[in-house]
Formats: structure tokens, C-alpha cells, sequence
């Protein structure tokens, strides 16, 4: 069993309980079968501070429960994601909530995540460097471009992120490795105007 590629969003709680890392953290250890236990061992948690957070996951629907283990005289409960993204229905929009209310959660659900992953990324790049220890390679690279683009340019270029993401970045194909995470925001930069072509 496999989680879908994407969960059509139709209730605001949903990225409600989304929006937390640590939840994201878990979320994404659920793409595989995987018992609280065991994600307790890949976050280095202890278990029973994930309980709270796997029901609430297991109650707005995001995760559910495919199996159980026997560990010793326990039978413990084995969940997985039902998706791999979210995406809003747009009977969101017209339900009421602002659309910066709508904007504020759903950015913060992917680039919590990202923010989380990244930090750790680079703390533990910093500890080997403070330990004394060569560590000219990070194994990854965080960066903030800015650029000038016509609308269509935008239009081309998001296209062909698009492109890259669905086709080339796949590492679910791949048996050996270690995670890497890419996340992609290309949008207008906030507070700016379109340049005219001679002002």
C-alpha cells in the first residue's frame, strides 16, 4: 500500500493540524508503514510524546492506521499517510476564511517543513566545523535568488520547475542514499511593482 500522490483539502482543520513541524516530521516518516515506536527511534523522541500528535493526525484523516504489530504481550498500531501533498478544494475559499487567513496556512505548511529540515541540516554542519572536524560539504545548498521576469517568462520558468519536480527529482525510485528534501516557491516578491520595459 502506497499513500496517494494528493489529498484534496475540502476542511480548514485539516492544515490546521498540518501546520505544526513536528507533525510534518512525522508525517513524512509515514509515507512507509510505521509504528509510534519506530518513529519515536527515527526523531529521537521519546513515544509518548507522539501520541497526542499521531491522533490528531489519525483523526482529521491525514494518516490511518493499515496494520498492527505484536511487540512483546502489545499489539501495536501500524499507520501510514493516505498522501504525499495537499492540496486546498476551492469550496475553501468561498467558506468564509480570508484569504490571508488561507495564504498564512498553507505557506506554512510546506515551508515550516522545509524551514525545519534545513535548520537541522545546517546545525549539524556547523557542530562538525566547531568540532574541529573538515566539513566542506554540506550535502545540500540553501539559497535566495531574485530575479526579473515578464509574465511569461514567470509563467515558463514555473513550468519548467514543474517539470523538473514531476519527472527528474524522484527518489522514491532509488534503493540506497539518504533523504534529500527540495522545496519550491516562485512567486512575485512581496511589496514590489512590475518594472516598465523604460522606466
Amino acid at each position: 500500500m502506497e499513500p496517494a500522490d494528493y489529498m484534496v483539502v475540502e476542511d480548514i482543520e485539516v492544515f490546521e493540524v498540518l501546520n505544526n513541524p513536528l507533525r510534518l516530521r512525522i508525517l513524512r516518516l509515514m509515507m512507509q508503514p510505521v509504528t509510534v515506536r519506530e518513529i519515536a527511534e527515527g526523531l529521537d523522541v521519546p513515544a509518548t510524546r507522539l501520541y497526542y500528535h499521531v491522533n490528531l493526525l489519525e483523526e482529521a484523516g491525514i494518516v490511518s492506521v493499515v496494520d498492527t504489530r505484536k511487540a512483546g504481550a502489545m499489539l501495536q498500531k501500524v499507520y501510514l499517510a493516505k498522501a504525499r501533498g495537499f492540496k486546498p478544494s476551492p469550496a475553501l475559499v468561498k467558506g468564509g476564511l480570508s484569504p490571508n487567513e488561507l495564504a498564512r496556512i498553507g505557506a506554512a505548511v510546506v515551508l515550516d517543513g522545509a524551514r525545519l529540515d534545513a535548520e537541522e541540516a545546517l546545525a549539524n554542519h556547523f557542530a562538525r566545523i566547531a568540532a574541529g572536524k573538515e566539513d566542506n560539504d554540506p550535502q545540500g545548498t540553501l539559497s535566495r535568488s531574485v530575479g526579473l521576469f515578464t509574465p511569461e517568462q514567470a509563467r515558463e520558468f514555473a513550468d519548467k520547475l514543474t517539470e523538473f519536480v514531476e519527472s527528474e527529482f524522484d527518489p522514491e525510485d532509488r534503493e540506497t542514499g539518504q533523504e534529500h528534501a527540495l522545496t519550491v516557491a516562485f512567486f512575485p516578491v512581496a511589496g514590489t511593482r512590475p518594472r516598465a520595459e523604460h522606466e
